[in-house]
């Protein structure tokens, strides 16, 4: 195997946790989110001769993931057949794609954070995944005042929306 295969799959081992809560937050149904990490894949590997480190890793995959994510929600939408059949799915999720948590409480969460814009639900995943407002400004280009702010109002969203669900 080459040294730059070597290398990509390196990556992707450590940090396909990013790729599968991305894909969980942008896709309800398993079969969608499998084709929704592979789309994720396959542009990482398309686009990892061109990264040169000028960002962290980590930023890099969130910024390709979630265009990628947006891209293939927007194309889903488009479709209205397949999305309202989609909708009409109760999902079986297979243990690998959730990162053994299937509490009631996080699929309550994921559920509401599914109900926000595109870009929200992108900021709103940087966030509980730990990025500073820095890095999520860098990741999605949102300065970095508007993105606290727009976290303060994405978190007052949440809340009232699991209140209406509970």
């Amino acid at each position: 195997m080459s040294d730059s295969k070597e290398q990509f799959l390196n990556i992707l081992d450590k940090n396909i946790g990013i790729i599968i809560k991305i894909s969980r937050v942008y896709t309800r149904i398993e079969q969608d989110r499998e084709d929704l990490i592979n789309d994720i894949t396959l542009e990482l590997w398309k686009s990892f001769k061109n990264f040169n480190g000028a960002s962290k890793i980590s930023t890099w995959i969130y910024r390709v993931a979630l265009n990628v994510s947006m891209n293939y929600r927007r194309n889903r939408k488009n479709s209205s057949l397949f999305s309202s059949l989609n909708d009409l799915k109760k999902e079986n999720i297979q243990p690998w794609l959730t990162e053994q948590d299937n509490s009631p409480e996080l699929e309550v969460l994921y559920n509401c954070i599914d109900e926000l814009d595109e870009i929200n639900k992108a900021i709103i995943l940087l966030y509980l995944d730990g990025n500073s407002h820095e890095e999520i400004s860098e990741i999605t280009g949102i300065s970095k005042t508007n993105t606290g702010t727009r976290i303060s109002r994405i978190k007052e969203k949440l809340r009232s929306l699991v209140i209406t669900k509970n």
